[in-house]
């Protein structure tokens, strides 16, 4: 065979690799594509659905409370009048009541307060609705730690300090990346030190905080909270308007502005 003869062999050689290696290229994007919609598709359906769900009483399972009680009990200020949850603000006369489900561990409700919360707090700020927070204990079982009840403590000894908001905020942005089983979640510290001191929690208001917190003073409160929410709602994060629980899927798209129009629709 020729010279000529050979490189032209060798340029059609090269044109049907480089034409392989193209549809590879194709097929290889289609299907990471295909793979990063049903992850989004996933994550969005997790959210909507509530996939942090109560478990069933597991009685081998870790204690949702850390301890016996070392302090007389009390109830917050911020308490609701049938002491049932804790109320971010209240709406003008005649308004709803919008009670917002949460867990502290809950990696959806973090999302969801990241996303919506927001919204909701300023328009009970507004005078939109009275926006009330029922905080549940519920992953203590599901990560076998009691993180989950000293982080409900912490934020209703807060609740009776100008700084409960900020309080709750700070305990979403210091929650673990990732759930592991049997790990400690939020530190005591971390809990009655250093989000204090981020929020500006400080003086005398520091100090009746952390005996509030060291004593577990608002214990029977938030067991008393968690009781009522897990016979009203199947997961969290959850929202009612006047006790009536929210389907997340009827608000497409889910957006804060979606959500806030379909409240004031069905109040």
């Amino acid at each position: 065979m020729s010279s000529s003869a050979n490189r032209r062999e060798q340029v059609r050689r090269q044109q049907e690799a480089a034409a392989r290696a193209q549809r590879t290229r194709r097929i290889v994007g289609i299907f990471a594509a295909l793979i990063a919609l049903a992850l989004v598709g996933i994550l969005v359906y997790a959210l909507l659905s509530g996939a942090n769900s109560r478990p069933s009483t597991n009685p081998a399972a870790a204690p949702n409370s850390p301890t016996t009680p070392l302090a007389a009990q009390v109830t917050p200020e911020r308490a609701n009048a049938d002491r049932t949850a804790l109320v971010v603000a209240e709406g003008r006369p005649g308004t709803p009541t919008l009670t917002l489900y949460l867990d502290y561990q809950c990696p959806n409700c973090r999302t969801f307060e990241e996303g919506f919360g927001p919204m909701l707090a300023q328009a009970a700020r507004a005078g939109d609705w009275t926006l009330q927070y029922k905080t549940m204990t519920f992953m203590n079982d599901n990560l076998q730690n009691t993180a989950s009840t000293r982080a409900a403590l912490a934020a209703s000894c807060a609740a009776d300090t100008e700084q409960y908001e900020a309080y709750n905020e700070q305990v979403y942005a210091h929650q673990a990346t990732h759930e592991v089983r049997g790990s400690e979640g939020y530190s005591d510290e971390l809990l009655r030190v250093t989000i204090p001191g981020a929020v500006g929690i400080t003086g005398d208001a520091l100090t009746t905080f952390q005996a509030c917190y060291d004593g577990r003073a608002t214990q029977d409160f938030v067991t008393a909270v968690d009781a009522k929410a897990s016979g009203e709602v199947r997961g969290t994060p959850s929202l009612a308007i006047n006790g009536k629980v929210v389907d997340f899927n009827q608000v497409k798209p889910f957006t804060p502005d979606n959500l806030k129009a379909y409240i004031l629709a069905n109040a």
